[in-house]
Parts: C-alpha cells; sequence; structure tokens
C-alpha cells in the first residue's frame, strides 16, 4: 500500500512552486475556448483536488460568462484579460458564490489596469499558499504513521474548519458592502427624484 503522508507531502512541494502566471505572461493571442481549457488544464493541473476533478472546463467558462464575472469573448475568442478572470474565479470559486465572486473582481478591477489587479490577486495567492502549505507540513511532520487516517483525517478537519471560519467572515463582508452599496445607489436615485 502506498504511504499517504509522503503523496501528500510530494503533491505540497509541488503546490509550493505554483503560481499563476504573471498577466504579461499569458498568450498574447488570442484563443478559442479548446485552446483555454487545454491552455488552463495544464497551468493550472496541481489545483485539482482529485483525479475526478476538473480544474476548468467549456461549462464553467460559460457560466462565469453568463455570470458577467467574464466579458464574452471577442469573436468565440479569449484574450488575456479573458484569461487573468478565468484564472481568478477559478481560484475563488473554490470559496465563494459567482455573484460574490463578481462582486470582488467588480471593484478589484475597477480603477485599476488589469495587469496590476490580476498581478495582486496572484502575489496574495502565492503568500497564502505558502503559508497554507507551511502549517500543514508541520502538522505533517507530527503524525508518525504515514498512513495514520485518523490523524490525516483531523488534520483535513481542522483545515476545513479553519477554511470555513476566514469563508463565513469573507462572505459576511460581502454581503455588507453589497447592502451598503445598494442602500447608497437608492439614496441617490430618491435624492434625484426629489430634486425633480
Amino acid at each position: 500500500m502506498d504511504k499517504i503522508k509522503p503523496i501528500l507531502k510530494n503533491w505540497l512541494d509541488e503546490l509550493d512552486t505554483f503560481e499563476f502566471p504573471d498577466y504579461e505572461k499569458f498568450p498574447d493571442i488570442e484563443l478559442y475556448m479548446d485552446q483555454v481549457i487545454n491552455y488552463l488544464s495544464r497551468e493550472l493541473r496541481v489545483l485539482q483536488t482529485s483525479s475526478l476533478d476538473h480544474v476548468i472546463t467549456s461549462s464553467m467558462v460559460n457560466n462565469y460568462v453568463k455570470g458577467k464575472v467574464v466579458s464574452a469573448p471577442i469573436s468565440k475568442k479569449y484574450n488575456k484579460e479573458h484569461l487573468a478572470l478565468i484564472n481568478e474565479t477559478c481560484a475563488l470559486k473554490q470559496v465563494l458564490s459567482i455573484a460574490e465572486i463578481k462582486q470582488i473582481l467588480d471593484q478589484e478591477y475597477s480603477d485599476t489596469p488589469k495587469n496590476e489587479a490580476f498581478n495582486s490577486f496572484k502575489s496574495l495567492s502565492r503568500d497564502e499558499f505558502k503559508k497554507a502549505i507551511e502549517f500543514t507540513n508541520g502538522k505533517l511532520d507530527q503524525i508518525d504513521d504515514d498512513n495514520d487516517i485518523t490523524s490525516l483525517t483531523k488534520l483535513a478537519l481542522e483545515l476545513s474548519a479553519t477554511a470555513n471560519a476566514y469563508i463565513t467572515i469573507a462572505k459576511r463582508i460581502l454581503y455588507y458592502n453589497k447592502k451598503y452599496s445598494d442602500m447608497k445607489e437608492i439614496k441617490a436615485e430618491l435624492a434625484q427624484k426629489d430634486n425633480n
């Protein structure tokens, strides 16, 4: 039987070398959907959580476009901006709804050049992966048996509970942001009607 802990450590080592590409390093040519899927599947392969998991599919991209997280392709082709938004959405969809992702991306990309916004996300992701990998490796080092299913399951539960706490807080922040933004818009509309 394969030993689980060394397999996990090898994957964590691979994840430790992963980072989203710089915005400037996305292909200069526009890509058709199948090329986008092939390109991103290769680039994001390490983020797969199981052999059955697909990091990106054409259905996912179509849903991002329908949800207005990613703008529609131009003549069925996707450019650097599309690729950046698809990358970021792929990462965030693990924890947020499409509407919540749209809320973040609309704000993030509104006043900042697209390359700067994506590269900032890339750096933030890199830093957070590094912290998570270091924490997880420390916990794995405390497990003596390479196949101690009970300890590994407890570690998965601890990581899940931690993630859930952060996700809950992030979602509440987005809820209040949306509520405040909607209230501002309503007040502005009422003020405009009063002035007429």
